[in-house]
């Protein structure tokens, strides 16, 4: 890997951070300690329960990328790859499995803040 590519896959990486943090979420590039303390380490280290394989290239081979993540996540954290080209926004790959999960999991948190929007309406309606 030249030494272009190796700088463009750590402003991927720190984009990438960027963007978790923008969304309220802790967020550090890992770099050094993949450097210095070895491979393993996610790309980027958050607390959103995931681990990212970010890639910042022009062309991609997602199913490998893919496979690089899960290759590397520690055993039940879910992996997924951040990646985007030059002039597009950021993309996510990540396993059909884990994406239903997500989908249910949101509609199970929306049912639920539903059902305390209608109790409170019919308290405040008692109360008036």
């Amino acid at each position: 890997m030249s030494r272009a590519q190796r700088e463009k896959g750590k402003r991927g990486e720190r984009l990438w951070r960027d963007e978790l943090r923008s969304y309220g979420f802790v967020a550090e590039r890992a770099g050094y300690k993949q450097a210095h303390l070895g491979a393993g380490g996610a790309d980027v280290e958050d607390d959103t329960g995931w681990w990212p394989e970010v890639k910042f290239v022009e062309t991609l081979n997602v199913r490998k990328a893919y496979e690089q993540a899960e290759a590397a996540c520690p055993i039940g954290v879910p992996p997924y790859v951040a990646h985007k080209t030059s002039a597009k926004p950021w993309l996510a790959t990540l396993a059909g499995s884990d994406f239903l999960r997500v989908l249910a999991e949101l509609r199970d948190l929306r049912a639920k803040l539903s059902q305390t929007e209608k109790r409170s309406t019919e308290v405040a309606d008692s109360t008036a």
